[in-house]
C-alpha cells in the first residue's frame, strides 16, 4: 500500500512540475461542461466524476464520465467512461483507458494497462501501449503495441506480441498476426492471408 501511495504521489508532483501557474483542485464534480466544478480551467488533482461530462486543463488521478472525459492538456491516471475520453494533450493511463465509444488521444499518449473501446481506440501521435489494445478498430498509425492488438482492424506501427482482426497493418512486426489479410510492411512477407509472423 505504501508503495502505491508513493507512486501516487510521484506521478501527481512531476505532473505539476510544468503546471505550478494553474490552479489546481483534488476533486471535481460535474453535470455537463460548463455546469461543473471547478471551472474548465483548473487542473484536477485526485479525482472527477461527471453525471455527463467534464472538462478541465489537466487530470491527475481518477477519471469517470457517465457520457465522457475532455482533457485539454495533459491527463494521468485511470479512465473510465459511458461513451469516450478526449484528451488533446498527453495522455498516461495506469491500469486502464476505458470508453464506451472511444478513445481519442491527440498527442504522445502511453497505455500501461488495458485500453478498451467498443468502438475506436485513436492515438493520433507518437504512442505506446503495454497490455492489450481492444476495440472494433484499433487506429494507431504511430504506436508501437507490447503485447496485444484484438479488433476488427488494427493497425500500429511496431508490434513486439500479436494482432489478432480481420485486418492488420503493422510498419514493422516482432510477433504473429492473425486475420484475413495480414500486412507487414517490413517483413518477408509484405501481405499475408490467415498467418503472418515477423522477427
Amino acid at each position: 500500500m505504501k508503495k502505491i501511495i508513493f507512486f501516487l504521489t510521484l506521478v501527481l508532483c512531476l505532473g505539476f512540475a510544468d503546471r505550478a501557474q494553474a490552479a489546481l483542485s483534488p476533486i471535481s464534480v460535474n453535470i455537463l461542461s460548463p455546469v461543473q466544478f471547478p471551472p474548465a480551467d483548473f487542473s484536477v488533482t485526485g479525482a472527477r466524476v461527471s453525471a455527463l461530462w467534464g472538462k478541465h486543463r489537466d487530470v491527475y488521478g481518477l477519471d469517470f464520465g457517465l457520457i465522457g472525459n475532455i482533457t485539454d492538456q495533459d491527463f494521468v491516471g485511470l479512465a473510465v467512461s459511458g461513451l469516450f475520453n478526449l484528451t488533446r494533450g498527453q495522455t498516461t493511463a495506469i491500469g486502464a483507458q476505458l470508453a464506451g465509444l472511444a478513445n481519442v488521444n491527440m498527442q504522445k499518449t502511453a497505455i500501461y494497462g488495458l485500453q478498451l473501446a467498443l468502438g475506436l481506440n485513436y492515438n493520433d501521435a507518437a504512442s505506446s501501449v503495454t497490455g492489450l489494445q481492444l476495440a472494433l478498430a484499433n487506429v494507431a498509425a504511430h504506436t508501437d503495441i507490447r503485447g496485444f492488438q484484438v479488433g476488427i482492424y488494427n493497425r500500429a506501427q511496431e508490434v513486439y506480441g500479436l494482432q489478432i482482426g480481420l485486418v492488420n497493418v503493422a510498419s514493422n512486426l516482432h510477433g504473429v498476426q492473425i486475420g484475413l489479410l495480414n500486412f507487414n510492411h517490413k517483413g518477408t512477407f509484405a501481405v499475408s492471408p490467415i498467418l503472418n509472423v515477423g522477427f
